[in-house]
Parts: structure tokens; sequence; C-alpha cells
């Protein structure tokens, strides 16, 4: 059944349901704060395994994690709809939120924490991607230690993403398309550690019944990879900081302050949404109770509620 909630006003509706929208939407119904949140039920890393580095979960299951998390937010009252969000406006007092089944819902205060994008190469193969191919130098590595690695990307930040990784690796292969890359710096470092880096590009793969990848480069090299590590993938989803023009920041994600404010004082943003590298999972539920306490503070003092008062 829909929601429609053109004569109804929630005080927040939250947009994503991933670390940060979960535990930001467990502390507003906590403050007795109406609010919806709106997301799809897939999430960014729901093809994993596992999530790691998680104090109390080391180890779950994201579907796990959600689950409890999911059911700890309805425990204070917030409603949880699975809609695709197609469009938001922002009006001077309230924001809309179009949803692809619901209509027409309101808040007074919109919470974006809708996450990154995972731009996956079109030669990655089905069903790799979460399970022997990751993007992350700190969330699955150490279950992947004495496997062979191979890191493909662009530049510099693919030779980063190794530089981070090698340790686990019994042997690695760096890809990278630069050639001023694999000449440089980073390269040289990687080779005084026996890690061979290549100007080449990957050209078609498949998957390796013993769980890696098989990769055919331009040059004509086929590598075996146990565990392929991917640079350049991670992109901002910019659709709702267009639509309601908000200031965002060079690499474009939305500028925001500590606590989530971004340039219009009726939308916060949290979690991987604001761009900072370090925003793993825990960071990003931190960032959602930053953004969550901060929309308190705010409806409590904002004015059209204190007129109510007087």
């Amino acid at each position: 059944m829909g929601v429609s909630m053109y004569d109804d006003l929630y005080d927040v509706i939250v947009i994503g349901a991933g670390a940060a929208g979960l535990t930001a939407a467990t502390m507003l119904g906590r403050s007795m704060r109406s609010t919806l949140v709106i997301s799809q039920p897939r999430r960014r890393n729901s093809p994993a395994s596992s999530v790691n580095n998680v104090p109390y979960a080391d180890g779950a299951a994201p579907a796990d994690i959600y689950r409890k998390m999911e059911q700890d937010a309805g425990r204070y009252g917030v409603t949880l709809l699975w809609d695709e969000v197609t469009s938001v406006r922002a009006y001077e007092d309230h924001v809309v939120v179009e949803g692809g089944a619901n209509p027409g819902l309101r808040c007074r205060r919109l919470l974006l924490a809708t996450g990154r994008v995972d731009v996956l190469p079109a030669w990655l193969p089905d069903g790799v991607w979460g399970r022997s191919a990751f993007d992350c130098p700190y969330c699955h590595t150490y279950e992947r230690s004495g496997s062979t690695f191979v890191c493909v990307g662009t530049g510099d930040e693919t030779l980063k993403l190794a530089a981070l990784s090698r340790q686990f690796a019994k042997r690695m292969t760096v890809l990278v398309g630069d050639p001023s890359a694999s000449r440089g710096r980073l390269a040289g470092l990687l080779s005084r550690h026996d890690v061979e880096v290549l100007c080449d590009e990957v050209v078609r793969a498949s998957a390796d019944p013993a769980g890696g990848v098989i990769l055919e480069t331009a040059h004509g090299r086929t590598l075996s990879a146990d565990t392929l590590l991917l640079g350049d993938v991670a992109r901002p989803y910019r659709k709702f900081a267009e639509d309601l023009d908000l200031e965002l920041s060079a690499d474009g994600f939305p500028e925001t302050s500590l606590y989530g404010m971004t340039s219009n004082p009726l939308v916060y943003s949290a979690g991987n949404v604001e761009g900072s590298p370090y925003f793993m999972w825990t960071g990003a539920a931190s960032s959602g109770i930053n953004a969550a306490r901060a929309i308190c503070e705010d409806l409590a003092f904002a004015s059209e509620l204190l007129d109510d008062w007087e």
C-alpha cells in the first residue's frame, strides 16, 4: 500500500537506509520526531558476504545488520518505505520528495543518506563484485590474505590502493592506464616491494571456477586474480543535490558542515554522500548521529515551531 502525505508533514524524511540513514532515523525516532526512511532495499555493500571493522558486529552479514537496524528504528516509530525516489524539491518551509509509487511526500527537513554509486567496468563478470572484487584496502583484504592480487585502474589512486594492500598479497600485479603513473614515484615504491606495475588495460575478463577472475589485457597478457582490487569505482550520487541546487565540492559531493548542514537550510547530508574517503561503515553511522542531532536542534528552535508557542 502506498503512502500519501499531501495533507500531512513529516518532521524528517531520510533518503537512504544504509548505515548513516538508519542510524540517524533511530535517533530521530527516539527524539519523538515523525520520520520516514525511503530507500531501495539493495545497499551499496549488499553484495558483500560480511561487514568488517564494525565494533560488536565484525564479520556479520550486511543483511543481518540492516535487519536489526530497521527493527530498532521501527521500535521508535520510524516508518520504512521501500521505493525509488525520483526527484526532490525544496520550498521556503518544506521539502517534497517524489517516490515512484508514493508521490508528494513532504517534510520539514530532508536528510540525504544515499551514499555513493559504484560504476563498475563493463568487463567485470557478474557475481564477483563483493566476493572476489573490491575497491577498499580495509574492508575485505584481510580475509583475502595469502592470495594473488591484481589491482586495476587509471593512475596514482590505484597505485595508492595497491600500496595499502600489498601486505596481504602472496603476489601482486598492478595495471594502470596512465603511462606517467606507471613510471612514477609510487610505481617505484611498489616495485621495490616486488609488486609488478604495468601500463596496460583490461579488455575482457571471466570468472574463474575457483572463485577468482581471469583478466585479458590490451597488450595480450592473461592474468589470474584470486583477489581483484578496482580503483576509480566510487562516484558521487549527485541527482538529489542537483535537484536542490546544493553547493558541491570539487569532487562533486554536497558541501556540508561537521553536522551535515548543506547550503540549503532545510537539507542535511550524512554518510558517504559527503565524499570523505575515510567514511567507511562506522564513520557513515557516526555522521548520521551528527546530522540527526543537528536536525533535532534545528527543529526545536525553528521559527515556524516557536510561532506555535506564542
